[in-house]
């Protein structure tokens, strides 16, 4: 990440309305979710992405469908329409949670992010579901925070030098940073929001961030889950090797 840990003294006016056209370019071509301001009095705002299709950062897609809504249909488009299918279908994450978080800086001082961390709304038993994969691969782009949803105070850390620290980047006038947050968890589920804490203009503020007008919604993996794999190649639901279809149930539709 290029400009974390930086200032741009000096910037002029004409970069800053540059950089913040880049930012909205951005935010329209990675499709973040919503923007947030932290006041209106602030100068900063932030926006977030959470398909992971979308993400700097790709790996396996993964959801926990609830077994009464898994109709055994295709997603359009395979790999691609799996995180809207899934979520149409009351799907929720399993084990982890990943945005790309995008904060963005308008004002004329220098902002420093001071912390990231989960207010957890609730916590509950996991229900019966269906683990619902589609294999694809990638690696991390950009810096990386990590909170653990389990402990009683979720705060992000970003590993630096073989250390574990709370975040301390600062946002340059006129300018934006980008940040992959992962939340995991290791025990029953969690409903959570994301808020991130600032310094600016020499006053504490927070940006509460939300699923769309919802908390994020992070579920263990239950053991033994029943488990469909989709073939990204347009092949529908199949069963991993070594495990046994359900009588009854179809390996996929159109």
């Amino acid at each position: 990440m290029a400009g974390w840990l930086r200032t741009v003294p000096g910037l002029a006016a004409s970069t800053a309305v540059t950089t913040l056209a880049a930012a909205a370019a951005t935010a329209l071509f990675t499709g973040a979710v919503q923007l947030w301001p932290a006041s209106p009095e602030s100068k900063v705002s932030v926006s977030v992405e959470t398909d992971p299709m979308r993400l700097d950062a790709e790996g396996d897609l993964i959801q926990l469908v609830p077994a009464a809504r898994f109709d055994h249909s295709r997603p359009q488009n395979g790999c691609a329409g799996f995180w809207s299918w899934a979520r149409s279908r009351g799907g929720v994450d399993e084990e982890q949670t990943t945005m790309q978080l995008t904060v963005t800086n308008s004002g004329s001082n220098t902002v420093l992010i001071t912390g990231m961390r989960a207010q957890v709304t609730s916590r509950q038993p996991v229900s019966h579901v269906v683990e619902a994969q589609c294999r694809t691969q990638g690696e991390a782009k950009v810096y990386a925070v990590h909170i653990d949803l389990d402990k009683p105070q979720p705060y992000g850390l970003y590993d630096k030098d073989g250390k574990s620290l709370p975040p301390d980047f600062t946002v340059a006038s006129g300018d934006l940073e980008t940040f992959l947050v992962t939340a995991r968890i290791g025990h029953g589920a969690a409903h959570w929001k994301l808020a991130v804490d600032l310094v600016e203009d020499g006053h504490k503020r927070s940006i509460v961030v939300d699923d769309d007008g919802k908390p994020f919604t992070t579920v263990t993996r239950p053991a033994h889950p029943t488990v469909w794999e989709l073939d990204p190649h347009g092949g529908g639901w199949l069963r991993p090797a070594g495990e046994d279809v359900p009588a009854g149930q179809a390996s996929g539709s159109s």
